[in-house]
């Protein structure tokens, strides 16, 4: 931000400088001229013959008419000597000397102009430079959507949102000691919490319901790293932190998880996100074969579909580009209609629309979903998220993780190979989960798992692309 406002001031600085000394030498010019014009000579107008006399008169230099009719001759020798020999001009060094007056006074206007003129065009820079770099920062506040109290949380979504207030209570030390850890990840807790009411006159209106995840700090921001390692560490936790907050803060999609507010603590960020009291698509299939919970075939079809449009919109229609890079079941969540959210951005990359991979340092992802090509070069492309959610198609008509022990007692080990020979055997519908056997919609389930061979191809450029799965989805009839 400091950077971008001293550039225009440092611009503004130049351009009102060469401004002030180009009117100060225009300003010079014009009075040497006046100057050199009122140093030349009288003009002497021709003399001319009087009527009444034989001696030529200049003209200029009649001073008086002799009116004494008693003159003698010599008065009349003076007078004819004085028309021929008229009136010396002024000396050569005379003129030296006024024209040295004049060049070093105008010298000095010339340099006390050129300071004035700098210093005005300086103050005019300055102010322009601040001007500048405050409409340029409130222009990044509203296109974010959002206003930024410094030293306080950053709201993104004010609809949800209305006073950075309802947050104040996760800056203090115990702020999350009493609240509900509803999940853990690799790089902190998750906690559920309840907002104040919306409208203090309607108490009976409970507040929002949200979802706080807690990502330690490695290191303080004001302590700088002792090693080499620890340098490079941080700045890969930094990077991350900047890539979920940064990429997250501006989506919004019906598919999407939005970010709704950031909170920083002294040893943590807090994410906070909409609550979604259905949890996770990994839940809910670890509870369908518990027996705990129940998820038909329209609902998984409608969770596929979901999936794939929130993945449209992030490798089509966001510009630019954005790929997940850990699509998986565990980062589906679901909302209270059972509708697919894609979340969990803290490993997605913005890939700008001149680029077609990313690399990365190393294998970043979940085992079972990561594609095969990126294993090996680390090379990630938007074919690599397409390859993992046609793992998740997979998992939701066969009703098993890829980490499942079943594959692993299998010749094939991985879900993928085991359904492509499943597939590609006579009886293909020994692939469908049992619990959805019988239900009529065996001809429709097959079709999905078709696409999800079609997706997990082993060759990328084989894959469709991410709209040519959605419409294929849309396709089957239900």
């Amino acid at each position: 931000m400091a950077a971008s406002a001293l550039l225009p001031t440092l611009l503004l600085l130049f351009l009102a400088s060469l401004s002030a000394a180009h009117l100060s030498d225009h300003s010079s010019a014009l009075r040497r001229r006046d100057s050199i014009l009122s140093r030349r000579l009288p003009y002497r107008p021709a003399v001319f013959q009087s009527a009444h006399r034989r001696s030529l008169y200049p003209k200029r230099y009649v001073l008086a008419e002799q009116t004494n009719s008693n003159t003698t001759g010599q008065s009349n020798n003076k007078t004819n000597n004085s028309s021929t020999h008229p009136a010396p001009a002024p000396s050569s060094s005379t003129n030296s000397s006024s024209s040295d007056h004049h060049r070093h006074r105008s010298h000095k206007n010339r340099v006390r102009n050129w300071i004035v003129g700098f210093i005005a065009g300086s103050l005019a820079g300055i102010v322009s430079g601040v001007a500048l770099s405050v409409l340029f920062r409130l222009v990044v506040n509203y296109i974010r959507g959002r206003y930024r109290n410094f030293g306080g949380p950053a709201i993104f979504s004010p609809k949800h949102i209305k006073n950075a207030e309802d947050l104040a209570f996760l800056e203090k030390d115990d702020g999350l000691a009493a609240l509900e850890i509803i999940g853990r990840g690799g790089c902190g807790e998750v906690y559920k919490a309840q907002l104040p009411p919306p409208d203090p006159s309607k108490p009976d209106k409970p507040g929002m319901m949200i979802a706080i995840k807690k990502i330690m700090k490695r290191g303080t921001d004001n302590v700088e790293p002792t090693s080499d390692e620890e340098s490079r560490l941080l700045d890969k936790w930094m990077r991350q932190i900047r890539s979920e907050i940064m990429t997250v803060g501006h989506i919004r999609h019906r598919n999407l998880l939005p970010l709704l507010a950031h909170v920083t603590r002294p040893d943590s960020h807090l994410l906070i996100y909409e609550y979604m009291k259905n949890g996770s698509l990994e839940a809910v299939l670890h509870g369908v074969r518990s027996g705990e919970r129940e998820l038909d075939w329209a609902a998984r079809y409608r969770i596929a579909l979901g999936i794939a449009a929130g993945l449209e919109y992030l490798h089509v229609h966001h510009k630019p580009s954005i790929i997940h890079r850990d699509l998986k079941p565990a980062n589906i969540l679901l909302d209270d209609d059972m509708e697919a959210r894609i979340a969990d951005f803290g490993l997605a990359k913005e890939m700008p629309d001149a680029n077609t991979h990313i690399t990365a340092s190393k294998v970043a992802g979940t085992l079972g979903y990561i594609s095969p090509e990126y294993g090996q070069t680390l090379r990630f492309t938007a074919k690599c998220d397409i390859y993992s959610f046609g793992v998740i198609l997979a998992v939701l008509v066969i009703g098993k993780m890829p980490s499942d022990n079943f594959f692993q007692d299998t010749d094939e080990i991985s879900l993928v190979r085991w359904l492509r020979n499943v597939m590609s055997s006579g009886d293909p519908s020994v692939a469908i989960d049992s619990k959805l056997a019988g239900n009529g919609f065996e001809e429709q389930m097959q079709l999905v798992l078709r696409i999800a061979v079609f997706c997990t191809a082993d060759d990328p450029k084989e894959r469709p692309h991410t709209k040519e799965v959605r419409t294929m989805l849309a396709q089957i009839k239900h």
